[in-house]
């Protein structure tokens, strides 16, 4: 194992068709980077975390981590202050550092909604895993619930890779540019397809479908293709629908 661990580091990086070699970290994307932030974390972090920091606590506190990104809920807001500085100091031991653009103390949960409007402001939010987790309300309207939605900016981020991708194939024959639409679109749905993001995914769909008749308008002299037309190839090619693939609850 270590010795395939270290063909992986040492292997380089390929950008543009050239390899570049790598003298430090792990290349991004790849399959050895997930797999070394559990093992380094699970001792610098989740271990010092569950058998250490917790049991300095005044109240509840969890920890949820994915990779190298991570979330920690506090009861008591000293906790989280404390908790920051401590992360800190805990993180340079292992040579490594908070990315201080993404990290940020937030008060979140019921109480926060209602401190937040006594102040006539909206409570905050926090990004994790792609998605804004936001303060709303249960179904009834009563009760408290955390929402997700996608986090703006990764939205726009895979809009724009679709439109280079469809910018660069608008020239293939609609039988093989269509299913591999449906397979990205499925993709999305597959991941994005979470319980309160149903507004986000109907969007992209409309988003797709609009860069979609722009690109195959311009296969040929503009005007081409007009709408019925555009309408006959989406009945001939069925896109998935979106929908929730995930219920949280």
């Amino acid at each position: 194992m270590l010795r395939y661990i270290k063909r992986f580091l040492i292997a380089g990086i390929m950008e543009d068709g050239r390899r570049y070699v790598s003298e430090k970290g792990t290349p991004q994307g790849g399959v050895i980077s997930p797999i070394l932030s559990n093992i380094y974390l699970h001792y610098g972090l989740d271990r010092w975390f569950d058998q250490v920091f917790r049991h300095q606590c005044n109240g509840r506190a969890r920890l949820i981590r994915y990779a190298d990104d991570f979330v920690v809920t506090f009861q008591q807001e000293g906790d989280a202050r404390l908790f920051r500085q401590a992360l800190e100091e805990r993180l340079s031991q292992f040579g490594l550092s908070l990315a201080e653009e993404k990290t940020k103390v937030v008060e979140f949960g019921p109480y926060a909604v209602r401190r937040a409007r006594a102040r006539g402001e909206k409570a905050g939010t926090f990004d994790f895993l792609g998605f804004t987790h936001y303060c709303g309300r249960s179904r009834d309207g009563k009760g408290f619930r955390m929402k997700r939605k996608t986090i703006a900016k990764r939205f726009t981020a895979k809009l724009h890779l679709f439109k280079e991708w469809l910018k660069a194939n608008r020239h293939r024959p609609v039988r093989e540019l269509m299913p591999i639409v449906a397979m990205k679109l499925r993709d999305h749905y597959a991941y994005y397809g979470v319980t309160d993001n149903s507004k986000s995914i109907d969007r992209f769909a409309y988003e797709v479908r609009k860069l979609l008749f722009k690109w195959l308008n311009r296969r040929g002299k503009r005007g081409s293709i007009n709408w019925d037309k555009f309408n006959h190839i989406l009945k001939l090619f069925l896109l998935p629908i979106p929908r929730i693939r995930v219920n949280m609850f």
